[in-house]
């Protein structure tokens, strides 16, 4: 049975219905908190008729919460707002945001990547931020339901102000979704990173699942080099890596820098295991058609603040600027679907690159 905590949760909206955002508010809802979704008509719709399905290895519950697509039809002023829209989605929130902070509201930021909170930190309105992440892989089964496919958690991070984080991490956990706090959000923010960075980009250009990059040892490489970039960059701009929720992301990033055939014989296996065939999330926002996709806050953050610090991310930078390419034109994709010599050739990878 949930406990205490979990009712005692403040008010909260969950701005964004989608897989994440649904178990988010499904398992804090189902747990007796006050939790409102705000979705896309179609997911509102579904969810209003039939309720939200969420599916976890503990079981399947179903839940009756208000669900609203627009702000002005919030049925109570939330207390809490979890943002849980894609990154790219963020700018065009912030109106909304704006709003519900000037009434008191604190706000939570979920995306993967990073960039979002420094968005939030320029809005001289939103006195109370926090920061937080989720390790746990979730997708939709139909418009209202969502299934947790893999173990993880919750960490969240304060950012600005008094958000109750202990509190909002104890609901979690009572729910049933194990969650904490750590003191730094950019550590945080940047330890994900370096997960979903992982055969993300190179799975989307190829449209190949991720256990074929781990599988083709050139492939690898260029993981390998990517992510390499990006640790560099986080210890340029004195950032540390931190265990999450499943995965022990500092000996991930020790492993990843021993030399490359160790490397993958330790890596590709484990990390096939737990994405396999699945698409991943560059892969799917591709496949949207909306033209955009969070390269710009994975790999693109890398470039970026690489450039800025001085430290070299040219993998990382030819990752972005070929799926943004892509991303605009999807004729464009046909030059690397399925063909990885292509993609090489393309990021100007050389035979010393490819075997390091």
């Amino acid at each position: 049975m949930p406990t205490e905590p979990v009712a005692s949760l403040p008010p909260t909206l969950i701005y964004g219905a989608g897989a994440v955002g649904c178990l988010l508010g499904g398992v804090l809802a189902a747990g007796g908190a006050l939790v409102t979704l705000l979705g896309r008509p179609a997911v509102a719709e579904a969810v209003a008729c039939q309720g939200l399905t969420v599916v976890q290895s503990s079981g399947t519950r179903r839940i009756h919460l208000p669900v609203v697509t627009s702000i002005d039809a919030l049925p109570a002023r939330p207390s809490l707002v979890l943002l849980t829209v894609k990154a790219y989605a963020v700018a065009a929130a912030l109106p909304d945001l704006r709003r519900l902070a000037a009434a008191g509201a604190a706000i939570v930021a979920l995306q993967n990547g990073v960039g979002t909170e420094e968005t939030l930190l320029a809005e001289p309105d939103m006195p109370r931020l926090a920061s937080g992440t989720l390790t746990a892989s979730v997708v939709w089964d139909s418009p209202a339901t969502v299934r947790q496919e893999t173990a993880g958690g919750v960490t969240l991070a304060p950012v600005r102000g008094d958000v109750p984080l202990d509190q909002f991490a104890a609901a979690l956990t009572a729910a049933g979704l194990p969650a904490g706090v750590v003191p730094r959000y950019q550590d945080l923010k940047w330890s994900k990173l370096l997960l979903n960075i992982m055969a993300n980009a190179t799975a989307a250009l190829l449209a190949l699942p991720p256990a074929a990059i781990y599988a083709d040892p050139r492939l690898f490489a260029v993981e390998r080099a990517a992510f390499i970039e990006a640790f560099a960059v986080m210890l340029g701009a004195g950032i540390r890596p931190i265990p999450l929720p499943g995965f022990n992301v500092p000996l991930l990033a020790h492993a990843m820098r021993l030399p490359a055939p160790l490397a993958r014989r330790l890596i590709a296996a484990r990390a096939a295991r737990g994405r396999g065939e699945k698409r991943p999330s560059l892969w799917l926002d591709v496949d949207r058609g909306m033209g955009t996709t969070e390269v710009r806050w994975l790999n693109g953050a890398v470039a970026d603040l690489g450039a800025r610090l001085g430290v070299p991310t040219p993998v990382n930078a030819a990752l972005t600027a070929l799926l943004e390419e892509v991303a605009r034109n999807p004729e464009r994709r046909r030059a690397f679907a399925g063909r990885p010599d292509a993609l090489l050739a393309a990021l100007g990878q050389t035979s010393g690159i490819a075997q390091a």
